[in-house]
């Protein structure tokens, strides 16, 4: 109680020391517009305020935008500029004044000059964008943001963006203004907010480009793709990045797994922990390991891979499985069932507690309107009060092969 009266104490210091300053900011610029108004002048600390092109042109921009009062906000944007010549937010508050009187030559002239006084300066290149948007100047405003999207990062870089998106909504266009050099910052916003026809015009761009080097960025967008239901699509792609050989992949666990895409995805559950074993003289094969250490009574269903599959068809997954030690009622199985789409929930019977290397066997069958399956690896919860789970259990050789066998809507029913 006592550390947190202390807080309360500091947080109001602050917000008291915050509000004096204000108010001094405040008593400062009031005694600046008196001193304006009776046109007294002196030698006095207040008069370099008038000099001062920052503070006139924050007041320039209050007289414009809170009080409307044109004719005094164009007064002090010329005052801050008499001060300052090159001081680029007087000029861009000056654009923006004459925009509003609807002398847009006037602006448009403002414009072109600050282009060249913000040549390749980082500072101010964003609210030089806003006013050349506000004047739909799209020559200048293109400029903006690729520079702004290549060369300046953070919340400046994605609001950019974000505009861009807005303005050009041709993606092809969009990367023409944007150029090349900015194709990636586009496909990864693509990818961030979902946008699956643009993405797809950046990732054909990207192929000539070489799409492995960008393997993790090509691989979030198969991802977002497959979390659209575009599955076909996120499989061709796939195909083209990593060239799968099988149609499950890293059955054998002999590569590191990617957590994404059509590769296996493994969560976090507390209670356990798994790692990668790799083949050994004494037979044992490659293995994704998994060890409960008897914590919890663990709900476990986030170890699984989406597998693209042809609707209409039969398939079969085989695997090898072993365990040691597992206890309680409720032990892991493997189970099927259809990624974004109704298929049969098949699965297999549960583990023994101790088994050595044993042979597992799964049917999939997939619907026509289906195209692909989720592999899981599932444990429910016991309701047991003996219910924490523990030991081990590995699996291996996992692999789907087609069974000549079609699954149609009269199997379904």
């Amino acid at each position: 109680m006592k550390l947190v009266s202390i807080q309360h104490k500091t947080v109001r210091l602050f917000c008291f020391l915050g509000l004096v300053a204000l108010a001094l900011l405040q008593f400062r610029l009031v005694l600046f517009e008196q001193s304006e108004y009776s046109q007294k002048a002196d030698l006095s600390s207040l008069h370099k305020y008038q000099r001062n092109p920052y503070l006139l042109s924050w007041l320039a921009k209050q007289k414009h935008v809170f009080d409307a009062d044109l004719s005094t906000a164009n007064s002090l944007y010329q005052k801050a500029l008499k001060a300052n010549p090159v001081y680029l937010p007087a000029w861009l508050g000056l654009a923006e004044l004459k925009l509003d009187q609807h002398l847009s030559q006037q602006a448009n002239a403002i414009l072109d000059y600050t282009s060249l006084l913000a040549k390749d300066i980082k500072r101010w290149r964003w609210d030089k964008a806003l006013v050349a948007n506000q004047a739909d100047r799209k020559d200048i405003l293109a400029k903006d943001l690729s520079f702004i999207i290549s060369e300046i990062g953070g919340k400046q870089k994605n609001d950019a963006l974000r505009m861009a998106f807005s303005v050009w909504q041709d993606p092809s266009e969009l990367l023409e203004i944007l150029g090349d050099e900015n194709l990636v910052s586009l496909f990864r916003y693509a990818t961030s907010k979902k946008k699956v026809d643009e993405g797809l015009v950046f990732f054909q761009a990207l192929e000539i480009e070489g799409i492995h080097e960008r393997k993790k960025d090509v691989l979030s967008f198969i991802n977002m793709l497959l979390s659209m239901g575009e599955v076909e699509t996120a499989n061709t792609i796939w195909d083209k990045l990593l060239h799968p050989n099988s149609l499950f992949f890293n059955g054998n666990f002999s590569k590191e797994l990617l957590q994404t895409a059509f590769s296996w995805r493994i969560g976090k559950n507390k209670g356990a922990n798994w790692k990668l074993t790799q083949a050994d003289d004494k037979g044992e094969p490659s293995s994704l390991h998994l060890h409960f250490n008897r914590k919890n009574n663990i709900n476990l269903y986030n170890i699984y891979q989406i597998v693209p599959l042809q609707g209409g068809k039969v398939y079969a997954l085989k695997g090898e499985i072993k365990t040691a030690n597992l206890s309680t009622d409720q032990l892991p199985f493997l189970e099927a069932y259809g990624y974004k789409c109704k298929a049969p929930n098949n699965k297999t019977e549960m583990v023994k507690s101790d088994q050595p290397w044993t042979n597992l066997y799964l049917l999939l069958e997939v619907p026509e309107e289906c195209n692909a399956m989720v592999i899981r690896l599932r444990r429910r919860k016991s309701t047991y009060i003996d219910n924490k789970l523990a030991g081990d259990i590995w699996l291996a050789n996992f692999e789907i092969a087609e069974t000549g066998e079609h699954f149609t809507i009269l199997d379904e029913q």
